[in-house]
């Protein structure tokens, strides 16, 4: 097998801002309601809120809705979930990233109790989002955030418990393969004899606050609920805003600690919110074969369905790249690559002129351009895209113009395929390294 083994890819990777092997995550239920309706006082606390959210990682928030420009005026984040909108008509739910993201989701809850009473759950569509998030060393994570139905009232606890089996089985289905991250306000506890959180830990997740503050030992459903919080952070005060976790078969996630920040407060000391923000800080590690990878920033919109070669990648042992092929007119219709054992993967349509670069022994990918694009009734996606080699070899297509990107390697470093999104066309894209 060719290979070119080289140092980490510094320039391409946007994950940057992670410390190696760990990451912080902060889910916060914002209170962002009108004012008229919210427990807090987000007309004036929202904006004290935003600028704590940058010592994070990853943020979950809940209820964002009608401060949603308070929340995000100092948002340094480069990821930022697309706002859902304000009370009844959005979901409430966002999440800011210092990673990239490759794919999101929102799903409504199939079931909610109460309009204007009982939680008023009904009244906007609440639900829960995933958001895949590339780490770095190629660790691929799913990231849902949840908001479940509130209110202990029999109509409420059935809602709730319907809420959070709909997410088991849409994880089960749509994240099989990956490592899962729910964080968010399930408006749960163990304790509660007709929540079914213990669903999730016979499902192989763990709860950070279960393992750091209780060391593993997980409160029994019908105990008496744990509501001593003297001690914010401490194993007999169980809150309803959760982190569980679950790793996979090439990703190891384990929690290294959690508790809750004690400066989400203003000048006087009062609590900035109705709900207490909850911190865990992971530590995750690729196990997959092979030499180590990356994932780079994307470029382009949210059409077409996800794709990602490093699971052909891996399973074919990362085989030398032979071929790099463009569909292409005025924008790009796919990108395509293929291997020196057969392998061979194509992403996009079959519109547009073919045009193929045949690497030589020894020669691998050094560089990509993509800039994306939109025009009349044509929504964001890849318009131009040009790769180079080592040894100078070129091959570029579609329209160059919009927002570019480009992609260098380090002398050595090779990139060895693509990640992003495809339909008809090329939608979105990024670039995997290995070293």
């Amino acid at each position: 097998m060719r290979w070119v083994l080289a140092t980490v890819l510094g320039c391409l990777v946007s994950t940057s801002a992670l410390a190696d092997g760990q990451v912080s995550l902060l889910t916060y239920n914002v209170a962002g309601l009108p004012a008229a309706l919210s427990s807090g006082n987000p007309a004036t606390n929202t904006a004290l809120i935003s600028p704590l959210l940058n010592a994070y990682d990853l943020v979950n928030v809940q209820e964002d809705f009608n401060y949603h420009q308070d929340l995000i005026g100092e948002i340094e984040h480069t990821y930022l979930l697309p706002f859902s909108g304000v009370a009844v008509a959005g979901d409430g739910l966002n999440t800011f990233a210092f990673a990239t993201v490759g794919d999101f989701t929102r799903v409504t809850w199939d079931e909610c109790y109460g309009f204007f009473t009982n939680g008023a759950d009904c009244l906007t569509p609440k639900g829960f989002s995933r958001a895949r998030v590339y780490l770095s060393g190629g660790a691929r994570v799913d990231l849902y955030n949840v908001h479940a139905d509130a209110g202990t009232d029999s109509g409420s606890n059935a809602a709730r418990a319907a809420n959070l089996l709909q997410l088991l089985d849409y994880i089960e289905e749509h994240s099989a393969g990956y490592a899962v991250i729910v964080a968010g306000d399930l408006n749960s506890r163990y304790t509660r004899a007709t929540d079914v959180l213990h669903d999730y830990i016979a499902a192989g997740f763990e709860d950070a606050w279960v393992e750091v503050a209780r060391a593993g030992v997980y409160p029994v459903s019908g105990a008496p609920a744990l509501t001593d919080c003297t001690d914010k952070s401490s194993g007999v005060c169980e809150r309803v805003d959760k982190v569980l976790y679950r790793s996979s078969a090439d990703v190891s996630l384990a929690v290294l600690d959690s508790y809750v920040p004690s400066n989400f407060v203003d000048a006087s000391g009062a609590e900035l919110s109705d709900h207490d923000p909850v911190l865990a800080v992971l530590e995750y590690a690729y196990t997959g074969q092979g030499p180590g990878v990356d994932y780079s920033s994307l470029a382009g919109g949210s059409g077409g369905v996800l794709f990602d070669d490093l699971a052909a990648l891996v399973a074919h042992g990362f085989p030398a790249l032979t071929q790099v092929r463009l569909r292409s007119g005025s924008r790009v219709d796919s990108v395509g690559f293929s291997y020196e054992d057969g392998l061979s993967v194509d992403h996009g349509g079959t519109g547009g002129g073919l045009q193929t670069l045949s690497l030589q022994n020894g020669e691998f990918l050094t560089e990509v351009t993509a800039c994306a694009n939109s025009g009349s009734g044509i929504s964001l996606r890849i318009y131009y895209m040009e790769v180079r080699t080592n040894l100078g070899q070129f091959l570029s297509g579609g329209t160059y113009g919009g927002s570019c990107s480009t992609w260098t390697a380090p002398a050595g470093a090779a990139l060895v395929g693509a990640f992003g999104r495809a339909g008809s066309e090329l939608d979105r894209v990024g670039v995997i390294t290995a070293y």
